[in-house]
């Protein structure tokens, strides 16, 4: 955006009403002897600007208003009038998505015949996976086919072996949904670039106002409650990754894991937030030294610190939220490798063997499933198994031995005697990885036409509304910095370009006017529009006030004053005299004058430049 124009428009522009304006008016219109009637004022044309060489005299006034515990109640309309970079900016909490993501899978495996009929081949085939137990677990087209053959030679269910393998019932499902809910959130939800880092406030632990996420969580705004999260998909689709310097051939590009989202209701209609605040609810009176006339800066950003008072349990109300948070309709989205990955055969590299699906990017199925199996043999104890001929209770003879150790390396051994082709030694994951991809593309399906895409409805988040807002109270009471634009929003009372501004300390007796600062304005003083943007850049190269007229001398400094530590200030006098540059590059001399009253300064602004 360009630094503000040499000539002043003869209009203002439109201004959005501050909330507490009328809250003002009225008190000040009756602070008077009596209530008048209120007055109208025709305004003055602006001056001209000043030219090389040429002086105005101006004169500041410094006033307060203190609202204590004022109470401003908006309503979702309100909010959602609020433009959206300050909403976004609003960071609620990170919400831990763990349930959603069991809940989700929980909607796959107990779906209705009639609505996984109509599922697309690839998520009817997931709903198998899903609900493979030892007892329906399909071999066909596996390695492990052969052990049909050990079945029919010895009259061995093929299912006593899964099942004494995973240390499962025949009708438990093979992996849990709980490991299946972890590996998804793991390797497609956490890798996220949105579900890793979110925008914040510059600070000094973060300068660059990036924030990491908590694990397995996404983070909420203001934005995403007041819109009933209709962002999710956006935010949660597809998105550029970083790629790593020293792996220049890295994937660029994560494919998302939300392919549509609707129907969440988070804000009931007759939601409302209320804050209660402490403020100075008058501007600051400054000097726009390109037009040469007085400016009016917001107070607000100055007294971020002391704006809430968090000791109050009702500094911060949120009613009418959802008491149970879900998503209406949810279209989760899964892709599939290109290619089939085989198996490993090898111990090496230790300790996942040598199959290709570990060098796949980790979202992608094949993966995920990998991972799955993993997690779920760190839960199987090592053991073996031997199996003899069913019905041969006094038989010596055990043609078949099952083994796994502790770090999940499978080996099936089948005696010579028994005519069938022994399975090659694996890891679990591996018998897994082959089974899950045989069965996914059942139904004619092709390497890289398995994509999954399965839509669910009515699905619990998995937290409770008093949770919810407990969390969102502690956030922002932690860091009130997030809350310095809406509260900017509350009290819009900034109007002109203002590059400095006159402030007066407070004092045990309140402010007495007996000092006089002068403040150079901070980026946070640069008012916005309507769309909530700034309406110039902060382009000062040398913001301050200095001694010479070369500005080689700096006199102010950023020294803490009513807890401000921000803005460059320094102390004036009657006589004094100070130079700065404006954000264009103008030079400016300024000569302090006299005190009318105590609570005015006069100066002289001269452009030097």
């Amino acid at each position: 955006m360009d630094a503000r124009d040499s000539i002043r428009p003869a209009a203002p522009a439109r201004r959005r009403v501050s909330p507490l304006g009328p809250l003002i008016a009225a008190a000040l219109a009756c602070a008077l002897p009596g209530c008048v009637d209120a007055v109208t004022v025709e305004q003055a044309p602006p001056p001209a600007a000043l030219g090389v060489n040429e002086s105005r005299a101006l004169t500041l006034e410094f006033l307060r208003f203190d609202a204590r515990r004022f109470a401003k109640t908006l309503t979702l309309e309100e909010l959602r009038a609020i433009p959206r970079p300050t909403l976004e900016a609003i960071w609620l909490l990170d919400l831990d998505i763990a349930a959603l993501i069991e809940n989700a899978l929980l909607k796959v495996m107990y779906m209705p015949p009639a609505e996984i009929a109509a599922l697309p081949p690839a998520a009817k085939n997931l709903v198998g996976l899903l609900n493979m137990t030892p007892e329906n677990a399909d071999l066909r087209g596996t390695s492990l086919e052969g052990l049909l053959g050990v079945g029919n030679a010895v009259g061995l269910p093929t299912s006593k072996i899964l099942s004494d393998l995973v240390g499962a019932a025949g009708n438990e499902r093979l992996i849990p949904v709980e490991i299946t809910a972890q590996a998804v959130l793991e390797n497609l939800v956490s890798t996220h670039p949105n579900t890793q880092r979110r925008k914040g406030p510059p600070n000094d632990e973060h300068p660059d106002g990036i924030y990491p996420v908590a694990p397995h969580s996404i983070p909420v705004t203001l934005y995403d409650v007041v819109t009933d999260f209709a962002g999710l998909a956006e935010q949660f689709g597809p998105a550029p990754l970083d790629p790593a310097p020293e792996d220049p051939d890295s994937p660029k590009m994560h494919p998302g894991f939300i392919k549509a989202a609707s129907g969440v209701k988070a804000a009931l209609d007759d939601f409302t937030m209320t804050v209660r605040v402490d403020v100075n609810a008058l501007p600051y009176k400054g000097v726009d030294a390109t037009m040469a006339d007085i400016a009016s800066v917001n107070s607000t950003p100055g007294q971020i610190d002391t704006l809430f008072d968090f000791s109050q349990p009702d500094w911060l109300e949120l009613d009418n939220l959802a008491r149970h948070l879900s998503i209406g309709e949810l279209t989760l989205a899964i892709p599939e490798s290109a290619m089939r990955l085989p198996g490993g055969t090898s111990r090496e590299p230790a300790p996942r063997g040598d199959s290709p699906v570990w060098e796949q990017p980790l979202w992608e199925f094949e993966h995920i499933l990998a991972r799955a199996g993993e997690l779920r043999a760190a839960q199987i104890e090592d053991h073996c198994s031997t199996y003899g001929p069913q019905g041969t209770s006094t038989s010596d003879f055990q043609p078949v031995e099952v083994c796994i150790d502790g770090t999940g390396w499978t080996e099936i051994s089948v005696d010579d005697s028994v005519v069938v082709e022994e399975p090659s030694p694996s890891y679990f994951w591996d018998i897994l990885l082959e089974v899950a991809q045989a069965r996914l593309h059942d139904g004619g399906l092709a390497e890289g036409e398995a994509d999954l895409e399965v839509t669910l409805r009515d699905v619990p988040v998995g937290v409770e509304t008093e949770a919810l807002v407990a969390s969102i109270k502690e956030n922002l009471s932690k860091d009130p910095a997030v809350l310095k634009d809406m509260a900017i929003e509350l009290n819009d009372n900034a109007a002109g370009d203002a590059d400095f501004y006159l402030y007066q300390p407070s004092t045990e007796g309140g402010v007495a006017g007996q000092r006089d600062y002068l403040y150079f304005v901070a980026p946070d003083d640069i008012r916005k529009d309507d769309e909530g943007e700034r309406v110039r850049d902060y382009a000062y190269e040398s913001p301050g006030f200095f001694a010479d007229a070369a500005l080689t001398k700096k006199v102010s400094s950023t020294e803490e004053i009513d807890g401000d530590a921000l803005h460059e200030k320094v102390e004036v006098r009657q006589g004094d005299t100070l130079y700065f540059a404006d954000d264009e590059g103008r030079r400016y001399e300024i000569r302090i004058g006299d005190k009318p009253s105590a609570h005015r300064l006069s100066l002289t602004l001269t452009r030097i430049q």
